[in-house]
């Protein structure tokens, strides 16, 4: 485990885009193949084509949930403190106003997790640092992703299933119609609490594949849910 670990570690210093898209890619994939997997044990044939479908979502959805996750750490800080003195050392100053030729010679992956100052109310530069944890904050996290991010992703996820199982217009809006707000009613009952925990705790560059651990088993809902609807529907095909 400290191997994949560290494999990743160095991935994502080099790429990180690219990093997260094979990251969430095979992570989807696992939790589709444990998914069939139960389901074989009931004389269901193995469908190599869907974990293939939820490969390429997967990879398609990893980079834009990097860039969600950086715009959640930034817009909602967790720590924050005042700018540093004008007699600070330079390593704490850049710290806080990061130099524009100082970032370039950063790895992308140092780049993508510094994120940048965020502009209070008061006009005040402010990052985060070590401290306490504003509990006010992290809820600002897990509503905004809640109620901003989980109901297009769950768009985004059926619209391209279908697509990607080559169905109609007409088949594609039943099949919408038919699991949007089951599936996204238990994903408010599942994800705020694991969320909560992966805001709080993970470091930003691990939680892509935090999540999508956390989500083999819902990836495994989500392939038996969308499934079963074709199976009992016909004008919708799994």
């Amino acid at each position: 485990m400290s191997k994949l670990l560290r494999i990743y570690t160095r991935s994502f210093e080099r790429n990180p885009s690219l990093t997260l898209m094979i990251a969430n890619s095979t992570l989807m994939s696992m939790g589709d193949i444990g998914a069939q997997a139960l389901a074989m044990s009931s004389g269901i044939d193995y469908d190599a084509a869907r974990t293939l479908r939820f490969a390429v979502f997967g990879a398609s959805m990893g980079p834009l949930a990097g860039v969600w996750n950086k715009f959640l750490e930034v817009n909602f800080p967790l720590r924050t403190v005042p700018p540093a003195p004008s007699n600070a050392p330079l390593d704490e100053k850049f710290d806080k106003f990061p130099i524009p030729e100082l970032e370039k010679e950063l790895p992308k992956g140092a780049r993508f997790e510094r994120g940048g100052p965020k502009v209070a109310s008061t006009g005040s530069p402010v990052v985060q640092t070590e401290g306490a944890v504003s509990l006010k904050a992290l809820l600002k996290r897990v509503a905004a992703d809640q109620l901003g991010m989980a109901p297009i992703s769950l768009l985004i996820f059926l619209f391209s299933m279908s697509l990607l199982e080559g169905l109609n217009g007409e088949e594609t809006q039943e099949k919408i119609k038919n699991n949007y707000w089951p599936i996204l009613f238990v994903n408010w009952q599942v994800w705020p609490i694991l969320q909560l925990i992966n805001f709080r705790y993970v470091p930003l560059r691990y939680r892509v594949p935090f999540g999508s651990i956390l989500g083999i088993l819902w990836t495994g809902f989500l392939s038996f849910k969308t499934a079963d609807s074709g199976a009992h529907d016909s004008s919708v095909s799994a």
